[in-house]
């Protein structure tokens, strides 16, 4: 400690940690809590299994440091603060104050008919606003929702274009590439 407290006696050491901190308080881990998805036609296991699942992929997409359920759900019982039904923006600032966090994640997941859908937002718990909204529908089965659509939500919610299978990149420009084949195709027949 006292050879910190040297360092920092000489002026350009202290610039030096001016700088460090400036850096560090600038790119910062930037702290994101997911509430649990509403159910609404869905039971509260297929919602919960949901919001892990979408917890999970903000976490292995690495735009925020996420925190956990357990420490969540632990802070709000300490605070005695019921979190369930919390599907509007004054809620959740207040949930993400609570919980020290910057940014937080609400939102419902629904089955409407053959219909399954997941709408997200993420919430600037400082300003009070929400950032980015994101919904994803499918007429398959709910496994769909959770293998897919569960991805494209999280996706959205980092402002990341999705990773498109390769196939479906090669089908979407399949006129593109097949007048390139037909012209490789013709120059190869000139040449040959």
């Amino acid at each position: 400690f006292q050879e910190i407290i040297t360092a920092l006696d000489d002026e350009s050491n202290k610039n030096k940690v001016l700088i460090c901190l400036l850096f560090s308080s600038l790119f910062g881990a930037k702290y994101l809590a997911v509430l649990d998805l509403e159910p609404v036609g869905l039971s509260d296991t297929e919602a919960k299994v949901l919001t892990q699942r979408l917890t999970s992929k903000m976490i292995e997409l690495g735009s925020y440091t996420v925190v956990e359920r357990a420490n969540i759900d632990k802070i709000l019982k300490e605070q005695k603060f019921q979190h369930s039904g919390c599907t509007d923006s004054e809620c959740a600032v207040e949930i993400g104050q609570l919980l020290n966090t910057d940014f937080i994640v609400i939102g419902s997941v629904s089955a409407f008919g053959s219909m399954y859908s997941i709408d997200a937002r993420l919430i600037d718990v400082a300003q009070g606003k929400g950032l980015i909204s994101a919904e994803y529908s499918t007429e398959n089965s709910i496994d769909y929702l959770l293998s897919k659509g569960v991805e494209s939500i999280a996706y959205q919610l980092c402002g990341i274009g999705e990773s498109e299978p390769l196939f479906s990149k090669i089908y979407k420009q399949r006129k593109l590439i097949g007048i390139v084949s037909f012209v490789l195709w013709l120059t190869w027949g000139l040449t040959g």
